[in-house]
This record gives structure tokens, C-alpha cells and sequence, in this order.
């Protein structure tokens, strides 16, 4: 009898590994796909303000001048102006905002995309201005406001990132204790439970450096 329960919990433990397994694979593919759609969802704004804006799209309210693409990111054209790419198109048009108007004072993308340009800097590729609100979109310091078309920074990102880091932090540590009687359940829920911890603090972190990167530390 005994050797039929040790061969049964046996059975049973690798059972609950390959449920383990299963449920990490299942929560990547959860998290990609709502990565996805997150993406996809910002580019249908993105659209929507093209399709419903009474300006022309690419006008950017500077007498209908048409931007030159610029092919490659951080190049210099003969103007002088420089060409940005991925993350460094928010992140500086982070730093120009901030440095020139009120940060805490809503702005409309399209004077933000003239101030960034008059700084000597343009998103590369097709559609800048598009471009330009995709990347925007996706800062951790930026946010949208209740006025279609504009946006505020968000200066408190930092200290609650920062917050949300200590909080991860401790919930770990809690993680990581186990009884002496712990069961094969608990010690399965538990390594899920740290891999989620893990990859909260992964995201916060990364979303904490880009403000600093963009911001300067801000709540000291």
C-alpha cells in the first residue's frame, strides 16, 4: 500500500511540474498577446487622429510644410537635423517638453511635434508625426488627458515606481519563505508566484530607468 502511494504521489508531482510548465507558457503567450493588442490599440488612436483631425495630416500647423524623411536614427542632415528612432524619440521629446513649457500644462501633439522639431530633431521614417505619437505614446511618463489630442507628463512616475519596486521587493522576500511542512501545491504556487514577482520588478525597472532617462530624478 505504501508503495502504491509513493508510486501515486510520484505521479502526481510530475504532473503538477508539467502543469507548472504549461502555466508559464501560457502566461508568456498571454502577456504577448496583450502587448499586442496594447500596440495595436495605440496605432488605432493614432489613426483615429488622422482620420477625424480637421487639419491635414502632416500639416502639423506650419502652413501645410511637408517634413523630409530622414533615413537613419541619430544621423545629422546637412540642415542639421537630427533623426530619431524607438525609444529615443520619446525620451527626448520628454527632455525638450519639460525644458520649455510647464510640464504639469496639457499639450497638444502637434505643438509638441513643432517644438520638438524647431529643437532640430525629427522621428525617422514614413510619417513622422505618426511616428512621433506612437513612441509618445508608449513612455512611462507620458500620459493622456481627457481632451482628445493632448497629453501632460506624468512627473510622479518615479516615486511610484520607486515605491512599487520596495513593495515588489518585500512580497519576494515573503515568497521566498516556505514552511517546513510546505506541500508540492504550495511550493508549485509559490515558484509561480516568484516568476510573476520577477517579471513586475523586470518591467518597473525598465520602466523606472526610462524616466530618469527622460525626466532627471525629479522627486529626488
Amino acid at each position: 500500500m505504501q508503495a502504491a502511494a509513493a508510486a501515486e504521489r510520484g505521479r502526481v508531482e510530475r504532473e503538477l511540474a508539467r502543469l507548472a510548465a504549461r502555466e508559464r507558457e501560457v502566461a508568456a503567450e498571454l502577456a504577448a498577446l496583450q502587448a499586442t493588442r496594447a500596440d495595436l490599440e495605440h496605432q488605432r488612436q493614432v489613426l483615429n487622429h488622422f482620420a477625424y483631425d480637421d487639419e491635414p495630416t502632416g500639416s502639423s500647423g506650419n502652413g501645410g510644410r511637408r517634413l523630409r524623411v530622414l533615413p537613419a536614427a541619430g544621423s545629422t542632415a546637412p540642415d542639421g537635423t537630427t533623426a530619431l528612432r524607438g525609444a529615443r524619440i520619446r525620451e527626448t521629446a520628454v527632455r525638450v517638453l519639460a525644458s520649455h513649457t510647464r510640464p504639469d500644462v496639457p499639450v497638444h501633439y502637434r505643438d509638441w511635434f513643432e517644438l520638438l522639431t524647431a529643437q532640430g530633431f525629427i522621428p525617422a521614417g514614413k510619417d513622422p508625426l505618426a511616428t512621433f505619437l506612437t513612441q509618445v505614446g508608449r513612455s512611462p511618463v507620458v500620459q493622456r488627458t481627457t481632451t482628445s489630442g493632448t497629453y501632460v507628463l506624468d512627473l510622479d512616475f518615479p516615486m511610484r515606481a520607486r515605491e512599487r519596486l520596495a513593495r515588489l521587493a518585500r512580497e519576494l522576500s515573503e515568497a521566498e519563505e516556505l514552511s517546513p511542512s510546505v506541500t508540492v501545491e504550495e511550493i508549485a504556487a509559490a515558484r509561480e508566484r516568484r516568476a510573476q514577482l520577477d517579471m513586475e520588478m523586470h518591467e518597473t525597472e525598465r520602466q523606472l530607468e526610462e524616466a530618469l532617462r527622460s525626466l532627471g530624478d525629479v522627486d529626488g
